[in-house]
């Protein structure tokens, strides 16, 4: 009789417990459920934007790789047609190429450790290293012309 009165002293203890901890109304549940969805959703599409983004600067990537070859086929070009030249000559445009060859290196290296933080950051990356590439192809094409002008075979 003890044990009986013991046990059910004890299941009324837990039922009281259960109900007066769990003061959630069903209307309180619902709207939590409802956040959780919200929360859900919107993070469904920043994981969306995400990957657009990641997408898009891996294309930029591979773009401006394929510039950046381009540069270094046409210094290696001026280089060859350099070797015919007088030695004065060879060395004044030696310095020029090799400086727009370190040029070309570092631009290669900013792109391929660039690690995007944010599509805000990216853009004025992008912006800026866009600039920069601009400025090495003219002073690439300024070269080339003005060598061919003084009659060089560069």
């Amino acid at each position: 009789m003890k044990t009986t009165l013991f046990t059910m002293t004890f299941l009324a203890f837990l039922a009281a417990t259960g109900l007066t901890g769990c003061n959630f109304t069903t209307e309180q549940k619902a709207e939590t459920l409802e956040d959780a969805k919200a929360n859900m959703e919107e993070a469904s599409a920043d994981l969306d934007q995400a990957r657009l983004d990641s997408a898009e600067t891996a294309n930029y990537k591979v773009e401006t790789e394929i510039k950046l070859r381009s540069n270094d086929l046409l210094i290696a070009d001026m280089k060859d047609k350099m070797k015919a030249e007088r030695e004065e000559t060879r060395a004044r445009y030696t310095k020029s190429l090799d400086s727009l060859e370190q040029q070309n290196s570092r631009l290669r290296n900013n792109i391929k450790t660039y690690n995007s933080a944010g599509k805000e950051n990216w853009e004025k990356f992008k912006q800026s290293f866009n600039k920069e590439m601009d400025a090495l192809g003219k002073s690439i094409s300024q070269l080339a012309e003005r060598n061919m002008k003084k009659g060089s075979k560069i």
